[in-house]
């Protein structure tokens, strides 16, 4: 629009200039010209302006497409990082929950051990208390070893004839009731076979 205005105005300046018929003087033609220059500098000058806002606006454009870019590689990275956290989470969970499912198998190895070995410990005095019981009834009168043996726990009483010599548990039976005797006889040689089962 501006450069419309300068061939408008120098249009007019030389038709002026070169038309005697319009009767303008020097000084006015002066005065046109010095408008002209006057707006030729402030379009030099807007187009200075233009420049640089042009030039503003591509660093702006470029530095938004650098944020971009940017917000892009944080969102990235922190997806990344969600990912590597939450695998890392999980490794750590799995070394854990082996840790301590191995740690519990220990355990319970160990107690069934202990156990077992208490178990035998029990057996082993109560084997040692059953002979002292043998030994004490092999030493007395078959009916009164009879007679105590009658009033125990059948196993028990059988358990203490199988340690004493089998002539000896023959007489103590023969010595109690019929139906008391048999019961105790059948649960004698029950464990008389098995006692020969550890043994081998």
């Amino acid at each position: 629009m501006l450069r419309s205005l300068l061939a408008g105005f120098l249009i007019i300046s030389i038709l002026l200039f070169s038309s005697a018929s319009y009767g303008k003087d020097t000084q006015q033609l002066s005065s046109i010209v010095e408008k002209i220059n006057e707006l030729k500098s402030l379009q030099q000058l807007i187009d200075k302006k233009i420049a640089k806002l042009e030039k503003l606006k591509a660093q702006l454009d470029k530095q938004e497409k650098e944020i971009e870019q940017k917000k892009k590689e944080i969102e990235q990275y922190a997806k990344n990082t969600k990912k590597e956290a939450d695998e890392y989470a999980k490794k750590k969970k799995k070394e854990a929950d082996d840790y301590f499912a191995n740690i519990k198998k220990q355990v319970e190895d160990y107690l069934s051990k202990k156990q077992k070995e208490l178990e035998g410990l029990q057996k082993q005095i109560a084997d040692e208390k059953i002979k002292k019981l043998a030994q004490i009834y092999s030493a007395a009168k078959p009916q009164a070893a009879a007679e105590e043996l009658s009033q125990m726990n059948e196993d028990v009483a059988a358990q203490i004839l199988v340690f004493m010599r089998p002539r000896q548990a023959g007489a103590i039976i023969s010595k109690m009731q019929p139906k008391k005797a048999a019961t105790i006889f059948q649960k004698y040689l029950l464990k008389k076979d098995s006692l020969k089962v550890n043994k081998q």
